[in-house]
C-alpha cells in the first residue's frame, strides 16, 4: 500500500520531470492560426479576403499575409510557440475593420482558431448604453478675449452590447454617435476617437463609422459663452445614460440647475481642483429623453461673477489668480477675519513688483468706478454693492500703503 506522502512526492517528481521536458518540446513545435470568415449579414463565406497576422514579440513587430479560399478559410503557420510572443488577426471588410487581439500559443494549444463573423451590422439602440457621461467646465483658452467664454470637454463612455457593429441614421447616412452642441460653440476640437467630425448644419458631432461591440470612448472640447448669467448644455441622449458628472473648476462659479444633481466631493485633476456634481444614485436617463444641463450662478456669486470678468478685462488677466483667492462671497463679516483676509493681502501685495502694484492699483480704481456705474444702473444689488465697494476700498488702501512703503508717491 503507498503512503499519502510518498504519492505525494512522486506527484512532486512527475511535475518537475515534466516541466523540465515541456520547454524542450516546444522549442521543435510550430504553431497554427486559422479559421473562418462568415459575412454575418449574408451569412456567406467570405472568399478572396486578405487577412493580415501581426507578430508582437517584446517591440518587435512583424507581419504576414494571407487570403481566404473559396470556403473563406484563412491559414498561417509554422508559427513559434514563445511565451514572449503573441498574434494578433486583422481585416478590414465592407469598410469595417475587425481585430482580434492577444492571441497565445503553446505546446498544450500549438493550434488555435479564430474565426470571424463581420460585415452585419445592428441598429438595435437598446444594447447600446452610455455607462458614464462627463462634462468639464473650465476657463478658456488662453488669449481667448474675457467675453463670457469657457471651454467644455465632454467624454463619452459607450458600450456596445450588441455581437455586431451598431450603426444608427443621421440625416441620410448611417453613423456609429452624434450629438448636439450649444448654438454659440467655437472652437470645436475631437480627442477620440481623431475621426469625429462636425455637422455645420445643425451642430452635431458625428462619430461617422459604426460602433464595435464592446467599449468605445467618445471625447471631444470646444468654447461656449455664459449669458445672462447662465449656460445651457442640455441635449437628448441618443442612448441610456447611467451616470452623469458635471465637474466645475473651482473659481468659476457655476453650478447645475436641475434637481437631479447632488453635489459631491471636490476632486483635484492636474493640479486643479474641480466641484464634482453627479446624477443621483439609480437616475438614468432613457434613450431620446432630454437632460437638463444648465448651469446658473447662484444669487449669491452674481456680485464676484461680474467682478472676475471686469477685472480680468482691465488688466488683461493679470489679477486672474489673485481674483480668484478672493472670490468667496460668504465670508462672515467679523472683524478677525476682515483682519485675516487684510493681513493675506498684504502678504500677497509684497511679492509683487513695482509695475504690478500699479496695474493693480489702477485696476481696483477702475472697477471700483465700474461697481459705482451698477449700482447707478441697478445692475447689482445694495447689499452686493456695498460689500464690494467696501472690499475693494479696503484693498485699494492696502495698495496705497505699499506704495507708500517703496517711495512710489
Amino acid at each position: 500500500m503507498i503512503r499519502y506522502k510518498n504519492y505525494n512526492g512522486i506527484l512532486i517528481a512527475i511535475v518537475a520531470i515534466f516541466l523540465l521536458i515541456s520547454p524542450i518540446y516546444s522549442q521543435d513545435e510550430m504553431g497554427v492560426i486559422h479559421g473562418k470568415l462568415i459575412d454575418k449579414q449574408l451569412n456567406n463565406p467570405i472568399t478572396n479576403q486578405p487577412v493580415t497576422l501581426s507578430i508582437h514579440k517584446g517591440e518587435d513587430i512583424t507581419q504576414q499575409d494571407t487570403t481566404t479560399d473559396e470556403e473563406g478559410i484563412y491559414r498561417f503557420e509554422g508559427l513559434s510557440i514563445d511565451a514572449t510572443t503573441h498574434y494578433s488577426i486583422t481585416t478590414t471588410y465592407n469598410e469595417i475593420e475587425q481585430t482580434e487581439k492577444d492571441i497565445m500559443l503553446s505546446t498544450f494549444v500549438p493550434t488555435v482558431t479564430v474565426d470571424m463573423n463581420i460585415g452585419g451590422k445592428s441598429d438595435d439602440s437598446s444594447k447600446v448604453h452610455i455607462k458614464s457621461y462627463t462634462l468639464v467646465i473650465g476657463p478658456p483658452p488662453e488669449g481667448h478675449p474675457p467675453d463670457g467664454a469657457i471651454s467644455i470637454i465632454e467624454a463619452f463612455d459607450v458600450e456596445n452590447l450588441n455581437e455586431l457593429h451598431f450603426q444608427m441614421e443621421h440625416g441620410n447616412k448611417e453613423v456609429g454617435f452624434f450629438t448636439p452642441l450649444p448654438r454659440d460653440f467655437e472652437a470645436f476640437h475631437p480627442h477620440a476617437p481623431a475621426d469625429l467630425v462636425l455637422d455645420p448644419n445643425n451642430n452635431n458631432i458625428i462619430l461617422p463609422k459604426s460602433i464595435p461591440p464592446g467599449p468605445t470612448q467618445v471625447g471631444f472640447t470646444y468654447v461656449t459663452h455664459v449669458h445672462n448669467n447662465k449656460v445651457d448644455l442640455s441635449r437628448r441622449v441618443p442612448f441610456q445614460t447611467d451616470q452623469i458628472t458635471l465637474l466645475v473648476m473651482d473659481g468659476i462659479n457655476l453650478v447645475p440647475l436641475s434637481k437631479d444633481f447632488l453635489r459631491t466631493k471636490s476632486e483635484p485633476i492636474h493640479n486643479r481642483v474641480y466641484n464634482a456634481y453627479r446624477t443621483k444614485p439609480n437616475t438614468k436617463f432613457l434613450e431620446g429623453n432630454k437632460v437638463d444641463l444648465r448651469l446658473g450662478i447662484p444669487k449669491e456669486g452674481i456680485g464676484q461673477f461680474v467682478f472676475i470678468a471686469i477685472a480680468s478685462a482691465l488688466t488683461g488677466g493679470f489679477l486672474v489668480a489673485a481674483i480668484f483667492m478672493l472670490r468667496y462671497s460668504r465670508r462672515p463679516s467679523s472683524k478677525s477675519v476682515d483682519s485675516e483676509s487684510l493681513q493675506h493681502e498684504v502678504g500677497w501685495l509684497r511679492k509683487l513688483n513695482n509695475d504690478d502694484i500699479e496695474h493693480a492699483r489702477t485696476a481696483r480704481l477702475e472697477f471700483i468706478t465700474i461697481l459705482d456705474e451698477l449700482h447707478e444702473k441697478d445692475i447689482i444689488s445694495e447689499r452686493i454693492y456695498n460689500r464690494f465697494r467696501k472690499e475693494q476700498t479696503d484693498r485699494l488702501t492696502e495698495i496705497l500703503d505699499q506704495r507708500t512703503e517703496r517711495g512710489l508717491e
